[in-house]
């Protein structure tokens, strides 16, 4: 309802500077004086009236109103600025290039052939006269217009299509995210489920051992050490009911077990002598006492960011040099990677990356309580930068996810509708006072 009461306000003043500018021009010159109404005054309100239509009913039905624009063109030139405006929403509306051709043919030659109809008793130099002004008028208000229009159309339908194809194309990309957290989730369920089978086959294995051990003694603690291993027994069932699977089903599962080993000052060193072995210059800095006795949730979360930021530097910048920090702090680990600019001699062939290692570690430390940075470094290359908080498991999450892409709408804002309306508003204006200053020309015939 505001779309139409917007459009119907825009098209009245569209009328109004129109007929304001036609006023303002009739007494510049008096080519218009030869034309005569068929019907005189009442014949001149008719036309304008038929203008005015044509102007509000261009967007419904473009092709009627085109035709009677130009019928009208015949009649009474003066009536140019409402053709222009019809021409250019008809310009805009048809898509296909041979519905072009007809709109721009139209313009000229139904004027010129009614005009010659109606002028073909008068004298040659009037039907000259009144050819010309039609001519000039189909051209100037009819053609031009109907290119612009066609021009603009083609240029608003391209720029939808794109705005279209970029918003399904974030739409995707954050699917994509979704995934990659969701991944990361189930990667770290299946963690979970290594640790806890393994503790819990341990508790088993003793509880087991200690019913053994009071058979044939005290009943009561005979039947609690059963009662704990069969519960034990029960936990572990249902834990591999709900987590096995979760490891068989994640498609990028990373090769490096859960070990004592993940995450600590010795691995760091192996992976970092690995990355040097490919050719990437590396150095590591390990502050603080190592972390071979924190939690398996924590240490994991170290190797995964180390992992994850230089196999990015794998990717992009094989030939930058990169230094790898790494602070143990009282209740927290801090890890720093950052890579350099390449030099000038670096190869440019990169390989393909979809930044979804990032997303989903942003996701696992973030059910960690920490934080995670991944920009463009000051002077060149690029930084990651993690905190992760020490402790025996998942800390409470704070922390939001991070935002994803949001999706480009193709709409316009009122601000475009009505700069839009204002151009076509000048644009009409300056339309017919281009037929004039062009009709300014045309020499006018000696009336006897």
């Amino acid at each position: 309802m505001r779309d139409r009461v917007f459009r119907t306000g825009a098209d009245l003043v569209l009328i109004a500077v129109t007929g304001a500018t036609v006023g303002a021009l009739l007494d510049w010159d008096g080519w218009s004086s030869v034309q005569e109404a068929p019907l005189g005054t009442a014949g001149r309100l008719l036309i304008a009236a038929g203008a005015v239509v044509a102007v509000l009913a261009r967007r419904a039905a473009p092709a009627t109103t085109l035709a009677g624009a130009s019928l009208l063109v015949a009649l009474e030139p003066l009536t140019g600025g409402a053709l222009a405006a019809v021409a250019y929403t008809a310009g805009a509306r048809w898509a296909r290039l041979r519905g072009r051709v007809p709109l721009l043919a139209g313009c000229v030659t139904l004027p010129l052939a009614v005009t010659a109809a109606g002028s073909a008793t008068r004298p040659t130099p009037i039907l000259e006269y009144d050819v010309m002004v039609v001519l000039v008028t189909g051209i100037v208000c009819g053609v031009l217009p109907g290119l612009a229009g066609a021009l603009a159309g083609q240029r608003e339908r391209l720029v939808h299509a794109l705005a279209e194809r970029n918003a399904h194309l974030e739409k995707a990309h954050h699917s994509a995210e979704e995934q990659a957290r969701a991944r990361e989730r189930s990667r770290i369920a299946g963690e979970m489920h290594d640790l806890l089978g393994h503790r819990l086959s341990l508790i088993a294995l003793h509880s087991g051992g200690l019913g053994m051990a009071t058979e044939g003694g005290d009943p009561d603690v005979h039947r609690s050490a059963l009662l704990v291993h069969s519960t034990v027994r029960r936990a572990m069932d249902e834990l591999r009911d709900i987590l096995g699977v979760l490891r068989a089903g994640d498609p990028v599962a990373g090769p490096e077990p859960l070990t004592a080993r993940t995450g600590t000052h010795a691995e760091l060193v192996a992976m970092v002598a690995q990355s040097r072995r490919a050719g990437i210059a590396v150095d590591l800095e390990w502050t603080g006492t190592d972390l071979s006795g924190e939690s398996p949730t924590a240490r994991r979360a170290v190797d995964r960011v180390v992992r994850e930021a230089l196999t990015n530097v794998h990717k992009h910048a094989a030939a930058a040099d990169v230094r790898v920090v790494v602070r143990r702090e009282a209740r927290e680990v801090r890890i720093d990677v950052r890579n350099g600019p390449e030099t000038a001699g670096a190869s440019p062939y990169r390989l393909p990356g979809s930044d979804l290692g990032l997303v989903g570690l942003h996701e696992r430390i973030r059910l960690l309580g920490g934080t995670l940075r991944a920009e463009p470094a000051d002077g060149g290359g690029y930084a990651v930068a993690a905190r992760i908080p020490l402790g025996a498991g998942p800390a409470v999450v704070r922390t939001p996810a991070p935002p994803g892409h949001r999706a480009v709408s193709a709409e316009r804002t009122w601000g475009d509708r009505v700069a839009a309306a204002a151009a076509m508003v000048l644009g009409v204006a300056g339309v017919v006072a281009l037929q004039f200053v062009t009709l300014a020309f045309v020499p006018c015939p000696d009336l006897p």
